[in-house]
């Protein structure tokens, strides 16, 4: 009896370890929502201030969030970046021009 408690309680445990880490952060799908044409406040306003801020030209930026969203097509996996590219407008605000996963 003891034998098949320590079996259960131990396929209990792989199995909750091996689902730690497969879902965080926002789907991407819903991540594109939330930020495409929008402005640095806006983006930071729904999901937060990003790791690294780059600039990338005086019209561009790239703002490098790390495992923010996950795909939910490719089992959940989380992505170890995504990459917000903003473009500055007419109005001269920077907006959300494309989003890269990875």
């Amino acid at each position: 009896m003891r034998a098949i408690l320590a079996a259960v309680a131990c396929g209990i445990a792989l199995t909750l370890t091996g689902c730690g880490g497969q879902v965080g952060g926002t789907a991407r799908g819903l991540f594109l929502g939330y930020v495409t044409d929008k402005t640095e406040a806006e983006v930071v306003e729904k999901v937060g201030k990003p790791e690294t801020v780059e600039p990338a030209t005086a019209t561009t930026l790239k703002w490098i969030y790390k495992k923010k969203t996950f795909d939910p097509d490719n089992q959940s996996l989380v992505d170890n970046e995504t990459i917000l590219i903003f473009q500055k407008g007419a109005d001269g605000k920077f907006k959300v021009v494309q989003v890269i996963f990875g």
